[in-house]
């Protein structure tokens, strides 16, 4: 049995239609019945694997839901992206022009993932943080407050930027190490075992 359908319910995005979904099942949290998100088209949000995108919410552009993920409160998947295998993105974040939010992983308070990059293996991108230009947060990773990882970047394996710091320029924080306090990592740089990068 689907999951939803479409309402007559319309609104045009950047030059797309967007149509209303409305729950035709309970699931999770969802009661049949509930409106949906504004999408694009029907492949944008799986049929049956209670995948929901909330009233307050939109993907559109060949974007994709999937697995068990949402996207709610005010919160937008656009530009071939993807949410999927039980990740979130929520309170008025983005995830847009390529990039992937995958694996139980989390996107909100009004972050965002952009310019092809990932956030994967319940990793966490958060307090209106930025991922972009094909950088990676992966393997329980966080990204918090404020800060921003750029250019080709990773932190991974369980490591946590924060208090608006920067990791850029292809660098890495890998291994359990923190880089907080509006500390920089950058040109390549490597920093890893458990390292602490602070000012």
């Amino acid at each position: 049995m689907n999951n939803y359908e479409f309402t007559t319910n319309t609104k045009i995005v950047e030059g797309f239609t967007l149509y209303q979904i409305k729950s035709l099942r309970d699931f999770g949290n969802v009661k049949a019945g509930d409106l949906g998100g504004f999408i694009d088209n029907s492949s944008t949000l799986d049929q049956d694997t209670d995948s929901w995108i909330d009233e307050t919410s939109m993907v559109l552009n060949g974007s994709i839901v999937s697995n068990k993920s949402t996207v709610s409160n005010n919160s937008t998947v656009c530009h071939h992206s993807m949410v999927t295998n039980g990740s979130t993105v929520e309170d008025r974040s983005t995830v847009k022009d390529g990039s992937t939010v995958k694996d139980g992983s989390t996107v909100e308070d009004g972050s965002t993932v952009t310019n092809n990059s990932t956030v994967s293996d319940y990793s966490t991108v958060k307090d209106g943080s930025t991922v972009t230009n094909g950088s990676t947060v992966s393997n329980g990773s966080t990204v918090e407050d404020a800060s921003t990882v750029n250019n080709g970047s990773t932190v991974s394996n369980n490591s946590t930027v924060s208090n608006g710091s920067t990791v850029t320029d292809r660098s890495t924080v890998t291994d359990r190490s923190t880089v907080k306090d509006n500390s920089h990592v950058l040109d390549g740089s490597t920093v890893k075992n458990h390292t602490l990068i602070c000012k």
